[in-house]
Formats: C-alpha cells, sequence, structure tokens
C-alpha cells in the first residue's frame, strides 16, 4: 500500500492512500504528534488504531435508526486516489480525493446515496497540522455521520482535555447518561464520551500541549480504551488519547442534494 514520506525543515510526516490517513507528524524539535499502534496493520478491508482515520458516511455503530455492518463507516478501508502532492521546505500539502464505486463491494454501502464523494486536504508545516473532510452527495438528500478520529502521542495517565466545561455528553464506557462536563476531563482511564459540542480545546499532560479547533464540527469525542480494554496491546493505552472532531450520533448532518458538508481539523503544538 502506498505511503508518502513528507519532509522539509519544517519536520517530517506520512500519509497513507489507504483510507486517506495521515499516519505521522512531526513538526521539526516537537517530537512526534501523532501515535501509531504497535501491531497496526494497513490492509485493504480493515481500520487500525493510530493516525488520523476518516470514519465515513456513519460513525461508530451508525445512528440508532441506521444498522450498519461494522464500525466507523467504508472509506478507511479502500484507497484512495492522490489529486495533489506538494512538499517544500516550508510544508506539504496532500489533496486525496475517493468515489463511491470504490466502496461499493462492502456491506453497508447500499445504505447511502451510490454516488457520494470525499474529498481529504491535509496540510502540515512546522507550527500546524490542518486536516479537512468534504462528503459531497450529487443527486439524493443524505443524513451524515462523519468524523477525523486522531490518536495523539502522550502519557495518559497524566493527560487531560481542558476546554469543555458546560458541555453536556453521554460517556458510552459508563452507562450513556446525559451529563454535564465540568472541568478537565482526565484521559489516564477508559472513556468513550461523545460531547454535544465541538470548542476549541487543548491535550495536555505533564511535558506537552495540544491545542486542537475545529470548522463544520458539532461533536467532540474522547476516547482512551483504558487499562482493561483489548483495542490495543496490553500498556499501549497509556501511550495516547484520542480527541476527535466530527458530526455523530444526534448531532449528524443533513445535506441536501448537489450540496456537500466540510469538518475541519486544526493541530498545534
Amino acid at each position: 500500500m502506498t505511503i508518502h514520506e513528507l519532509h522539509g525543515t519544517w519536520g517530517r510526516g506520512r500519509v497513507s492512500e489507504l483510507g486517506a490517513c495521515v499516519l505521522s507528524w512531526e513538526p521539526a524539535g516537537r517530537g512526534e504528534v501523532l501515535w501509531m499502534a504497535r501491531e497496526a496493520q494497513l490492509r485493504v478491508g480493515h481500520m487500525w488504531h493510530g493516525g488520523i482515520p476518516v470514519c465515513a458516511p456513519w460513525f461508530g455503530s451508525g445512528r440508532g435508526e441506521v444498522t450498519v455492518p461494522f464500525t466507523h463507516g467504508l472509506v478507511s478501508r479502500v484507497p484512495w486516489a492522490m489529486d495533489l502532492l506538494e512538499q517544500s521546505d516550508d510544508g506539504a500539502r496532500m489533496v486525496l480525493t475517493l468515489d463511491s464505486p470504490a466502496v461499493a463491494h462492502l456491506p453497508g454501502a447500499d445504505l447511502y446515496p451510490p454516488d457520494l464523494g470525499y474529498r481529504l486536504d491535509a496540510r502540515m508545516d512546522r507550527r500546524r497540522l490542518a486536516v479537512a473532510l468534504t462528503v459531497t452527495s450529487p443527486t439524493r438528500a443524505v443524513v451524515l455521520d462523519l468524523a477525523l478520529h486522531p490518536y495523539f502521542t502522550l502519557d495518559a495517565r497524566g493527560g487531560a482535555v481542558e476546554g469543555l466545561d458546560g458541555v453536556p455528553f453521554r460517556d458510552f464506557a459508563a452507562g450513556a447518561e446525559l451529563a454535564v462536563e465540568d472541568g478537565p476531563v482526565a484521559v489516564g482511564r477508559h472513556l468513550d464520551r461523545v460531547y454535544a459540542a465541538a470548542p476549541d480545546v487543548t491535550l495536555r499532560d505533564p511535558v506537552r500541549r495540544i491545542r486542537l479547533s475545529a470548522e463544520g464540527a458539532t461533536s467532540t469525542i474522547v476516547w482512551n480504551p483504558g487499562p482493561g480494554g483489548r483495542e490495543v496491546a496490553s500498556g499501549e493505552w497509556t501511550e495516547f488519547a484520542c480527541v476527535e472532531y466530527g458530526c455523530v450520533q444526534g448531532g449528524s448532518v443533513a445535506v441536501p442534494a448537489g450540496g456537500s458538508h466540510t469538518v475541519a481539523l486544526s493541530v498545534e503544538v
């Protein structure tokens, strides 16, 4: 599977055509920002834990009225086309696209219009990583769940998310009852929270602060499998946290026929 290695005086990065996944962003002098499971295998038809997977046209197990065959959608499981690749000493930019016929063979594709189009625009430099996902529905109105699902490198045991105060959420790791956040969210435990807003937040541990913001998102998701989780190898849960932006569950987005929707993520360290 094609993986593009990017580099310049700004730093280094890696992008996979499979799933249009940004695998790595290492701005000069600041270390790797994204995390990848050591046992991750980039294989067609599968997802993995690490980088910034793209979740669409559904997220998780879908919205209650939609029964889906597996989690997190279709588009991370197939190769995308690299339409643009530019890099210099100042930074790099990639544009990848995908048409629905590329996923038509996958279970669940028939639940969505057969002509959806996907575009991922990723830019990285010494200061910032910016990723924007656009989904277009040329002929039919459709309700979509979509999200950008980054895994961030940090010491989860001392990590927390700041900036979600006052935002309602459901934690699917703890009964999914509606609650309202009242302070920093410690990430060194089993968490599966969907917040009903997408404010600017900061993910920090004792040595690093990662500033996150979004456009076009209605939801923030905070996830860590915790010490009892089986999603990653034993002990790896301490090395990362997922803070994601998207439009999921009650915040899913209605795209009119001929319309599109974009969710954009900005990361600064």
